[in-house]
């Protein structure tokens, strides 16, 4: 249980307050609402890589990382589909240094023209490196746009194109950041041995005077999918991968609860379906694994696998084997499930969301995320949608979710 208390400024800042009296160090949190999902299609990237140049500073402070280390302190940063994400974790009697410098980056980013470029080159780098250059980079951007035909889903945080990216100036970064960077789309999280009415003191103080000048979002609703859609692809590539995606609802929907416990049961821990069956039963895989998108809006669950070739080499068909396998593995899922490993699945997970929060850091992000979903008290909440779940309800899900009509399939093939 993560008890906080919660205050909102006139400006539409909201504040949230988690008091630790365990540690010595307090998270200040800022999240904003705004990721990759608002960019427009022909200027992707852009949230991810205004995320970098946030850290380029500010008239008042120039060189935030010095500032940060000079009380003591460590942050950093992440970008997603749905929310940009910055923390900083230091002693709690630096608490206030730590408010004006994050009041200052809301307010004044500077955008120094050498620190925008030196950003910019690297975080073309790093789609180099992550997609463009490695075996299976494009994998996912493949996925996406094969699930999302409407919806900015259909690109991964770090852009669509290389290119998006070399061209970004600038300009677009000041747009994307005085349209989006605004208290009335943010949440701010302290999360220590601090004193609620003194953090609400400090966020009136120097949060209060910035104004709101956020823009309205136009982004396109993803239609229902009506029918199976595949796309082949051939890679210089180890090994053949295949992935199986279904259309499920956001991260505050009861499909979403339901699709992460089923995750669980299929791929985590030694028991787990997929790898037992398809790895060490029958030998048609090397790894095979299942997980859930956690997204603002619809996400989709999905099915991996990748081929061991090399002990099935007269297979013609391997990817396709793999295919009816794995399919028929979630399908025969309800027949199949015992008690025992029902409750064993759930009760990991529930352990596992409760390692996640132990941290001040964790506590913090978890904070602004359920509040910027519109319920803080989600955080607490989590836990009784996985205790809640039914075996019942997990066969109504593969009933309605694991059909042809609903289905994406990304055959990824070795190119011999």
């Amino acid at each position: 249980m993560i008890d906080f208390d919660k205050y909102t400024l006139s400006n539409g800042l909201q504040v949230v307050v988690n008091r630790d009296i365990d540690t010595p160090l307090v998270t200040l949190n800022v999240m904003y609402k705004v990721g990759s999902k608002d960019e427009e299609p022909g200027k992707t990237g852009l949230a991810h890589l205004l995320e970098h140049c946030m850290f380029t500073g500010t008239e008042k402070y120039p060189d935030y990382d010095e500032f940060v280390q000079s009380l003591y302190g460590e942050n950093n940063a992440f970008t997603t589909t749905d929310v940009t994400n910055y923390y900083i974790t230091l002693p709690a009697e630096n608490i206030e240094e730590a408010f004006a410098i994050e009041s200052d980056r809301m307010s004044n980013l500077a955008l120094f023209e050498e620190g925008f470029i030196a950003q910019r080159s690297v975080v073309m780098e790093e789609m180099k490196q992550t997609s463009l250059n490695r075996p299976y980079g494009d994998y996912y951007h493949l996925l996406r746009s094969l699930i999302y035909k409407k919806h900015h889903y259909q690109w991964p945080t770090i852009g669509a194109d290389i290119e998006h990216i070399a061209n970004a100036t600038r300009e677009d970064l000041l747009d994307f950041y005085h349209r989006y960077y605004t208290p009335d789309n943010a949440v701010v999280v302290v999360s220590g041995n601090v004193d609620s009415e003194k953090i609400f003191e400090l966020a009136d103080r120097y949060f209060g005077g910035i104004t709101t000048k956020r823009q309205k979002r136009d982004i396109p609703v993803e239609p229902k999918q009506e029918q199976r859609r595949e796309l082949h692809v051939e890679r210089e590539v180890p090994s053949s991968k295949i992935c199986l995606a279904y259309n499920i609802g956001n991260m505050t929907s009861r499909d979403f609860y339901i699709s992460d416990l089923l995750t669980d049961i299929l791929a985590d821990g030694a028991s787990a379906l997929l790898p037992v069956t398809l790895v060490r039963a029958k030998r048609l895989c090397v790894e095979a694994n299942a997980s859930v998108m956690d997204t603002m809006d619809p996400g989709f669950i999905m099915f991996t696998a990748t081929a061991n070739e090399e002990e099935n080499m007269g297979k013609e068909d391997l990817l396709g084997d793999i295919e009816r396998e794995m399919r028929e593995i979630v399908l025969s899922l309800p027949e199949r499930l015992t008690d025992y490993d029902f409750e064993k699945a759930k009760n990991r997970a529930i352990v596992s969301k409760t390692f996640q929060q132990l941290r001040t850091q964790d506590k913090a992000t978890s904070l602004a995320l359920a509040t910027l979903l519109g319920d803080t008290n989600l955080v607490n909440t989590d836990y009784e949608q996985f205790a809640s779940v039914t075996a019942e309800e997990i066969a109504d899900f593969i009933k309605k979710t694991i059909v042809p009509d609903n289905e994406c399939v990304l055959y990824y093939h070795k190119k011999v």
